[in-house]
């Protein structure tokens, strides 16, 4: 599978390139000397490779193979050790100093490298409604059900991100543009409305939903989609149908859509949807999605719990992204043991799967006696192998959804269930009498669940913390969660 996944992203990687770089605009995606619009998309293949090129833009280091992930939202969490560097991205974004140059250059780059992705989607979709291509084995509604997908989805990452804390916006409070055009020119993104954004986000993740009804993982099971190689009743013709969880799937779509409700504060269908993958079949009853446990988790290259995978993104390079920051001596991205340890609750849960036996932390001594606590999550160890992917969405995440927001007799039930997974001790479920001991609760799960997804940053805003509890008291500055729109993009609104 390795191999394939390697080989496929590599003539993609090459293709992309070929179209997408040495643009003068900063919303471009073709060259200055630049293949035809009408040879790209002249046959099936050349659509499939266009989309396949927005998954390559997710996973490059400008997005969720770093900077979206595992380095911005995780500094503004505090995931990390601070930097004593006063002129260093990871101190300046650590103390919410936005203005500081290393902030400004990594908010804006953040900004363009999604609103790119989002217009090389729109430029997939729009040459969709016009092409004259005849597309096989039901590959046109999967690729436009893909590519609405994603679109809705990165508007709704760039939501949480730049957009107003939910529970203070208003129908009419400005969020950010939704784009919906094949533009180039960043004078198109005009910021809407709070209620506009959210209205559009929803359209398209039900556009995909109804265009993905036949997507191939309501077929086959994960294990069957993820090994092509072995015949099994329903399986595709197509080899480009094969692994689903690196691709924006019907199950991926129902995911977002509990995130999107959840964020938005509709606990109904947050509810709703979050249970609707919870309780996903395969044919034979076995569930679609399974949360990882001891024997599992532990097994190799399981470091990122595949098997909980709705979507996430695979890039064959990525240890070259993560090796500086969590692998070498002097990683750029670590954090010490006492920080661990109570984050973890290591003397009441010992047995936590995620930090028992070196498995997210490793600590290491070297010739200068410095010792160095790196994150084994995405670079894996001796033991275990990296599997060079990042989650975008997990089974775990409904889970929390579904704790957070049921009625209190009915949460217990689901933290039960996600508990026994991570190994740790149950009873603490009796704790959880008022919903402000579940927000306590969930504030800690989220950190040892999501450490390196880039998903405690957004727990934070919906809620609108104030300060920090833990590790330390911080105030949260106001603001701070608004991320600034750059200055580059500013003047066109």
């Amino acid at each position: 599978m390795r191999n394939m996944i390697k080989k496929r992203y590599a003539c993609i990687l090459l293709l992309l390139l070929t179209i997408g770089a040495g643009c003068n605009d900063w919303l471009d995606v073709r060259p200055r000397n630049e293949m035809k619009e009408d040879d790209m998309y002249a046959n099936e293949e050349g659509f499939k490779s266009a989309l396949t090129g927005a998954y390559i833009q997710m996973a490059a280091q400008g997005l969720y193979g770093r900077d979206a992930s595992m380095l911005i939202p995780e500094l503004l969490a505090q995931h990390w050790t601070i930097s004593t560097d006063k002129t260093s991205l990871i101190y300046n974004i650590c103390a919410f100093d936005y203005t500081h140059e290393e902030s400004e250059a990594a908010i804006e780059s953040l900004w363009k490298k999604y609103y790119q992705c989002i217009v090389h989607l729109n430029n997939v979709l729009g040459n969709l409604e016009t092409t004259g291509v005849t597309f096989t084995n039901g590959n046109e509604a999967l690729i436009k059900g893909e590519a609405l997908g994603l679109r809705g989805f990165l508007h709704l990452e760039l939501l949480r991100l730049f957009g107003p804390i939910p529970g203070e916006a208003t129908a009419g409070s400005p969020a950010i543009p939704y784009q919906e055009e094949m533009t180039k020119d960043p004078g198109e993104l005009h910021t809407i409305t709070y209620k506009e954004v959210c209205e559009k986000i929803i359209r398209d993740l039900n556009a995909a939903e109804e265009l993905l009804s036949k997507d191939p993982i309501l077929m086959g099971s994960n294990t069957q989609l993820n090994q092509p190689v072995y015949d099994w009743e329903g399986k595709p013709l197509d080899e480009w149908q094969f692994y689903r969880q690196v691709r924006f799937n019907y199950y991926a779509v129902k995911g977002a859509k509990a995130r999107y409700y959840h964020w938005i504060g509709d606990k109904e269908n947050a509810i709703k949807f979050a249970k609707e993958v919870i309780d996903a079949k395969n044919e034979d009853g076995t569930s679609k999605f399974t949360l990882a446990t001891e024997s599992t988790y532990g097994s190799r290259g399981n470091l990122v719990m595949k098997s909980e995978h709705l979507f996430g993104v695979h890039n064959s390079q990525h240890q070259a992204i993560v090796q500086p920051l969590f692998k070498d001596e002097r990683a750029e991205l670590k954090q010490t043991v006492a920080y661990i340890n109570t984050a973890y609750e290591s003397t009441i849960h010992p047995d936590d799967i995620r930090n028992k036996a070196n498995r997210y932390w490793e600590e290491k001594t070297y010739q200068n006696s410095t010792k160095v606590n790196h994150f084994r999550k995405y670079t894996g160890s001796d033991t275990y192998e990296a599997l060079n992917i990042v989650p975008l969405l997990r089974l775990v995440e409904m889970y929390l959804i579904l704790v957070e927001d049921s009625p209190l007799s009915e949460a217990s039930g689901y933290f039960k269930t996600y508990r026994i997974a991570r190994n740790l001790d149950i009873s603490i479920d009796n704790s959880l009498v008022t919903e402000q001991d579940v927000l306590n609760r969930m504030e800690k799960e989220y950190r040892k669940e999501f450490f390196g997804e880039g998903q405690m940053w957004s727990f934070y805003k919906k809620h609108n913390f104030t300060k920090f509890t833990w590790p330390k008291s911080k105030t949260i500055p106001e603001g701070a969660y608004l991320l600034p729109i750059p200055k580059s993009q500013s003047v066109f609104d």
